[in-house]
């Protein structure tokens, strides 16, 4: 996306500085941070076949150890398919485990111990084709090896999936272990599994959101962080990308950081200027006393380099309002869905005299984020030579939403009225 001359921010190599404290450096919703799953969609097995009954990968989950009788199944959609009213998440694979030979499990562990007094929220889609029984079913979170939170009571219509919910508090003292996701079938029938997402919230901790994420390409961004309170935190940084999914900044050798701050101490996280340009953005859920922003920096030859402070947004808005002046700049915008499940973001622009100039929508995926023009969303053409004020109204869940204001190469940031 290009907004006079890029909207953009940020790969290659970061670094951290820590300021006058030491510092270890280091998919996010309503309810706390969003947790990485490798193929929680199920869609990286990616199957040249038809859609329907016989194109499966039979034993082969993709980032889930899967026994059979279990595979990657592309189910067809619409009239006469397996779920004729569609995946979760626009498919277009599950995973069908269980069958008439046998009860089957799929597991995928997360690779860390829960950490104490913090609240697990797993949410996955259990379905039944429209062909096919489901039985029986069960969703769990697992520690170790002891089941700490489970779901079996979900019986979806043919051809149609519910979405399941499992919680699990750890409390003072987790169990041992490793969290694990567990999915199981038996009985002899099949239950088809899509959209596996897991948010993990602790006591005390507010879920900030920096919409917007560009490096390489003319940008660099920093995100600051300070604990204004008297005691050592810890927190996790995610970067994620416009399709929802974790995104690896090459330099952190990963999508996350684990940020660990003593008492007043501050940290600063830099993604440099290096490579082509690549978007997305960040989520951190931020412990008592923490507070932050982010500066953005374009460079372009020939022009002394511009910077803007950028304020984090909350996570319970359902509507965002920003003010906009496109009577001599341009007005850029990301907006950022923050739910496990797809949704359509309303656009309503009004001008100064607050009359109705134009109207729009977003479509957006699971976790997905955009970031464009606004006078170049379909239907707010009106917005060039205008000012007035624009609502994002998210018909699911909440979203989160910035805006930039450009003058040639020099911008600054819009801040939100947020409801």
């Amino acid at each position: 996306m290009r907004i006079r001359p890029t909207l953009g921010v940020l790969q290659a190599t970061a670094r951290i500085v820590i300021c006058s404290t030491a510092i270890t450096v280091l998919t996010a919703t309503a309810q706390g941070q969003g947790i990485p799953i490798v193929n929680g969609n199920f869609n990286s097995d990616l199957l040249g076949c038809a859609a329907g009954p016989l194109c499966f990968d039979f034993g082969v989950i993709p980032g889930w150890v899967a026994g059979v009788p279990a595979a990657t199944l592309k189910p067809s959609t619409g009239a006469g398919g397996e779920f004729p009213g569609g995946i979760p998440g626009g498919g277009p694979n599950v995973a069908a485990v269980g069958d008439a030979n046998g009860a089957a499990t799929i597991t995928q562990d997360l690779g860390f111990t829960p950490s104490p007094n913090t609240t697990y929220t797993l949410t996955v889609y259990v379905g039944q084709r429209a062909d096919y029984p489901l039985i029986a079913y069960a969703v769990e979170l697992v520690v170790g090896t002891t089941s700490v939170a489970s779901d079996t009571t979900l019986m979806p219509a043919a051809g149609s999936f519910a979405l399941d919910t499992v919680t699990y508090n750890s409390g003072s003292s987790p169990s041992a272990g490793n969290l694990i996701i567990r999915l199981s079938a038996s009985g002899g029938g099949q239950a088809d599994f899509a959209q596996v997402a897991l948010t993990a919230t602790s006591a005390g901790t507010v879920t900030k959101i920096l919409p917007q994420l560009a490096f390489g390409g003319g940008w660099y961004t920093a995100i600051y962080f300070t604990n204004i309170s008297g005691v050592p935190v810890s927190f996790t940084v995610n970067f994620i990308g416009n399709d929802g999914n974790p995104l690896t900044v090459s330099a952190l050798s990963g999508s996350s950081m684990a940020v660990k701050l003593a008492a007043r101490g501050t940290a600063l996280i830099e993604i440099p200027n290096v490579g082509s340009l690549v978007q997305g953005y960040v989520s951190a859920a931020l412990p008592a006393g923490v507070t932050g922003y982010g500066v953005f920096r374009q460079s372009v030859p020939g022009v002394a380099d511009q910077e803007a402070v950028v304020p984090l947004s909350g996570t319970t808005a359902t509507t965002s309002t920003l003010e906009f002046d496109d009577t001599k700049y341009v007005t850029g915008v990301a907006v950022v869905n923050l739910t496990s499940v797809s949704t359509t973001i309303s656009v309503f622009v009004r001008d100064a005299q607050g009359n109705t100039i134009g109207t729009s929508n977003i479509a957006l995926g699971p976790h997905a984020k955009t970031a464009v023009v606004l006078r170049d969303l379909p239907g707010l053409a009106g917005v060039s030579g205008s000012l007035g004020s624009v609502d994002f109204t998210t018909s699911i869940g909440t979203l989160a939403a910035l805006g930039l204001r450009f003058n040639g190469t020099a911008f600054t940031s819009i801040p939100t009225s947020d409801r």
